[in-house]
């Protein structure tokens, strides 16, 4: 059985397939047709749901409310959660204060997408605490914040940007985004406690006691543990690993493939463990890319523009750091910055465990170094040196819910003008992500001035020889490539023309 809350309602459900959609259970069984569906692939948001779970935090569980795509997730990962769709906000005859703030600023016409919109919205809300008395708010009271201009102003920039990324994985097509995200604007600057707020402790109560009861699904397994998941993944060789499912789900919403058996990881203990040292930062392969961003942008502040532009909120929220890696696309946003930075994978066999560089890793297009009923187990990330500066970015066709043109990772040990040691690596670029060799003997040991960058510019046809796709041209891969070498130089001789995070253009 696999058992979570649909709302309120407790669900002991079992699915004869393994690759039932959410959004597919709640429309065809549950007849819950407000959650629409749009393109099947993750992409426009419409399908969106919000999923409630357990968080430890201060030695106090509270529940964690995330937005997914409903197209693109299993149904048996709803194990142990609250699942929250558009039916559950409106309690008795009022609307929930997101539907009424799109009511009041004209956010709808079709409607398609709305519900969709509502459900990022609620998460958002749910992200805030909610309103305190002005003695309760810290250090800044309401007075304090309306004497000083400043800080209003920093307020209501953090409140952009957080709808912004929100907001991100949803598309509209009618009514334009400006009502609704002044409907979202409404929400946070009015957030009150809502019902859900108001049930939080029964719902942790009943989620506390799923928890306890271990899914079983003939079809669905669920490994608490790496020994677990090492003997599963030898008895059943042919089924098919899930951790988020953001690129799996679509051979079944896309391909109309059958995925007979299914080995979800999210619940094995060893592969969710984020770990801070000194030296490294080691992250678990079932860890979402929202975690991943958190704990990579505390320990290298310089990824956070390309995690931020990594997929949407949704996606980031279910997708992993292991599924991006293993995956072994030409594009993954991961693999580059990993690549550049000397990152080790932990692989595991049945009971026995082995350590690659991730520069050896991949070695064609969709082929890897994994052998047969391996997986990856988690990513150890050296800590760039002090002196050692981090450049990565990424080029899209769009700013938000994107996948990389080329996307381009400088790490540079400088002794002063001098480069000490140069780490590069571009996706986009090649059959596999890759390191740029030629580039980094044209940098290293050189002084970083603009004769430098030009001969590794120079250098960069001997690294690469990109491909036309319906993505990017090979001269526009190789042209952007060569002017993020010169915008390296460019960020670090004059450091008052660092872009910031709502600043950087999409290519």
């Amino acid at each position: 059985m696999i058992r979570f809350l649909l709302n309120n309602d407790a669900i002991a459900l079992d699915v004869t397939r393994a690759d039932v959609t959410v959004l597919q259970w709640l429309r065809e069984h549950q007849l819950k047709t407000g959650t629409k569906e749009g393109c099947g692939s993750g992409d426009c948001g419409a399908c969106t749901v919000v999923l409630a779970s357990l968080n430890e935090q201060d030695n106090r569980t509270q529940l964690n409310y995330e937005s997914i795509n409903s197209c693109i997730t299993f149904v048996g990962s709803l194990h142990g959660k609250q699942l929250i769709t558009v039916e559950d906000l409106a309690q008795d005859d009022a609307l929930h204060p997101v539907q009424q703030a799109m009511v009041d600023e004209h956010g709808s016409q079709c409607g398609f997408c709305t519900p969709g919109f509502i459900m990022s919205m609620f998460a958002l809300y749910h992200s805030q605490p909610a309103s305190q008395p002005a003695s309760q708010q810290g250090s800044h009271s309401a007075s304090q914040q309306a004497a000083h201009p400043a800080l209003q102003a920093d307020k209501s920039k953090r409140q952009h940007h957080l709808i912004d990324q929100y907001l991100g994985g949803n598309l509209c097509r009618c009514t334009g985004y400006a009502p609704i995200k002044r409907a979202a604007l409404k929400v946070l600057q009015q957030h009150q406690p809502d019902q859900f707020d108001t049930r939080s402790e029964q719902t942790i109560k009943a989620l506390e006691k799923i928890k306890q009861q271990l899914p079983m699904h003939p079809r669905f397994l669920v490994p608490m543990n790496s020994q677990e998941l090492g003997t599963m993944r030898i008895q059943y060789p042919d089924a098919r690993l899930l951790a988020g499912g953001t690129d799996l789900a679509l051979e079944v919403t896309q391909q109309l493939k059958d995925i007979e058996t299914i080995i979800y990881v999210k619940q094995v203990a060893e592969l969710l463990d984020v770990i801070e040292t000194e030296t490294h930062l080691q992250i678990g392969a079932a860890v979402s890319l929202t975690r991943c961003m958190n704990a990579l942008c505390k320990a290298i502040p310089s990824t956070q523009a390309m995690m931020l532009r990594f997929g949407s909120e949704q996606v980031r929220n279910q997708g992993t750091m292991g599924g991006n890696i293993i995956n072994a696309s030409p594009v993954g946003d991961l693999p580059p910055l990993l690549l550049a930075l000397d990152a080790e994978l932990e692989l595991q066999q049945g009971s026995s465990l082995r350590s690659i560089n991730i520069n050896d890793f991949y070695y064609d297009y969709k082929d890897t170094a994994l052998q047969p009923n391996e997986f990856l187990r988690s990513v150890k990330i050296p800590k760039p040196a002090s002196n050692t500066h981090v450049f990565v970015h990424k080029i899209s066709k769009r700013l938000d819910d994107d996948i990389s043109a080329v996307l381009g990772v400088f790490c540079l040990q400088l002794d002063e003008r001098r480069i000490v040691a140069a780490n590069v690596a571009f996706g986009g670029m090649a059959a596999t992500p890759a390191r740029a060799i030629n580039i980094e003997k044209a940098l290293s040991g050189e002084i970083f001035d603009a004769s430098t960058v030009d001969k590794a510019i120079a250098a960069l046809p001997m690294d690469f020889s990109p491909i036309n796709d319906a993505r990017a041209s090979a001269e526009y891969r190789q042209n952007v490539a060569a002017n993020l070498i010169q915008r390296c130089w460019l960020q670090w001789s004059s450091p008052a023309t660092h872009l910031q995070v709502g600043d950087y253009v999409s290519g």
